[in-house]
């Protein structure tokens, strides 16, 4: 009898800590309805229900895990806007007609001079997408999704498309810039500036340091369709791009080469290993844990052999998706094309034209000290054979010829070309 009343009691016991975890997690994370399924009935309980508003923040008090847990509900929130979003409207290839219809004598006979010296090269770039998506049905016609950088502060607005490893870090912490001496929105730069200083405490190197997510609350784009389509249609649309070739090295470098790529999402680490155990020998003496470049670039070239379309591409690669696909480049007609090999040119254009004044001075553009992919490109292609850079060329053919790319230096330094 005692051993039954001991056991019941420890039920008992038990029933009421899974109780009291219960209600407490509902109060952290509002309630059982606070899934996707009951978002309405948890917001109402919320509101009706009377709470302390004061923020830790508020009190003087950080806490990383309090930040980290508002980024993770922020991030939800805004994926599920995006999902619920209509896509963006295609746009009528124009070939950049939009910088010919530009009033110079707005601007200062200063400006008027940067922006004349570079506006038939960027017409001239446009022109030559124009025709490329035009000449190749098989690019075109995709459905444009919402990744864009909305900056509707400037005038002429600015609609960007960040690509991964195109200087994204770079002009992110210049976007940055531009918020905190231009934006009114207090508590999305206080959560920034947050992060910044527990950064420092941890010792990171705080010029490589941007929040893509704090980003994209700074510069949302409009909620309704009918002012979106509006600001696209009437904004500079741009797009940074480079060599190819040297923005998958870069890609290379940074998921391949590293023990903790990021992000873990897309498990990376695992496939450093399958690379490893698909094309390495057995018998070879390199005995690294990180895939060489010419066992990478072998896997990329035979796990996209098949892909052809936009949806292919979209639902099988992540990290080195060609820019045609990433920014939907047919679709959008974009006005501005910046190229890594001319950012100096390009980024004055873009700042006289829409009127960037935050980014005046001399140092306010902050380029990350690292050497480029591209310094070091000749270096790791040279590792590879003619007949392997011919089919990688393949797999991104669409982009070279968007953007007057080739590739005849690194056929010149090709092992087998020596």
């Amino acid at each position: 009898m005692k051993q039954i009343f001991s056991r019941k009691s420890l039920l008992t016991d038990a029933a009421a800590v899974a109780l009291l975890l219960f209600f407490t997690v509902s109060g952290l994370y509002g309630g059982a309805g606070g899934g996707a399924g009951g978002a309405g009935a948890g917001r109402g309980s919320e509101e009706d229900a009377p709470r302390n508003t004061t923020t830790r923040e508020e009190r003087g008090v950080f806490s990383p895990r309090g930040t980290r847990e508002m980024e993770r509900e922020k991030k939800e929130e805004l994926a599920r806007q995006i999902i619920h979003r209509d896509p963006l409207p295609s746009l009528e290839l124009s070939g950049g007609a939009a910088l010919l219809e530009v009033d110079l004598e707005a601007y200062t006979p200063e400006d008027r001079a940067v922006l004349g010296a570079r506006v038939g090269e960027m017409v001239a770039r446009a022109a030559t997408v124009s025709r490329v998506c035009r000449a190749t049905p098989s690019i075109s016609g995709a459905t444009a999704t919402d990744v864009f950088i909305w900056d509707t502060d400037h005038t002429p607005n600015i609609v960007w498309c960040p690509i991964y490893k195109v200087a994204s870090t770079t002009w992110m912490n210049n976007f940055f810039t531009v918020a905190n001496l231009s934006k009114s929105d207090d508590s999305i730069l206080q959560r920034f500036n947050q992060k910044l200083e527990w950064k420092k405490q941890k010792g990171n190197n705080i010029k490589q340091f941007f929040d893509q997510q704090l980003l994209y609350d700074l510069y949302p784009g409009p909620q309704s369709p009918e002012e979106r389509a509006r600001v696209l249609k009437n904004s500079m649309r741009v797009i940074i791009v480079r060599h190819p070739f040297a923005r998958i090295l870069s890609a290379y470098r940074d998921k391949m080469t590293s023990r903790k790529p990021r992000p873990l999402k897309f498990k990376f680490k695992e496939l450093q290993a399958q690379i490893r155990k698909t094309y390495r020998s057995r018998h070879s003496a390199n005995k690294s844990r990180f895939p060489t470049f010419p066992e990478f670039i072998q896997y990329v070239i035979d796990s996209t052999g098949n892909l052809t379309s936009y949806d292919d591409w979209k639902e099988n690669v992540n990290c080195w998706l060609p820019y045609w696909v990433r920014c939907t480049v047919c679709s959008l007609d974009y006005n501005i094309i910046i190229k890594l090999e001319t950012m100096e040119e390009d980024k004055r254009f873009l700042a006289t034209l829409s009127r960037l004044n935050e980014l005046k001075g001399k140092d306010t553009w902050m380029h990350l000290n690292t050497v480029s992919s591209s310094d070091l490109a000749t270096e790791y292609y040279k590792e590879l054979t003619r007949h392997q850079i011919v089919q990688l060329y393949e797999r991104y053919e669409p982009d070279f010829k968007l953007f007057q790319y080739d590739i005849k230096e690194y056929l010149d330094n090709a092992i087998d070309s020596r």
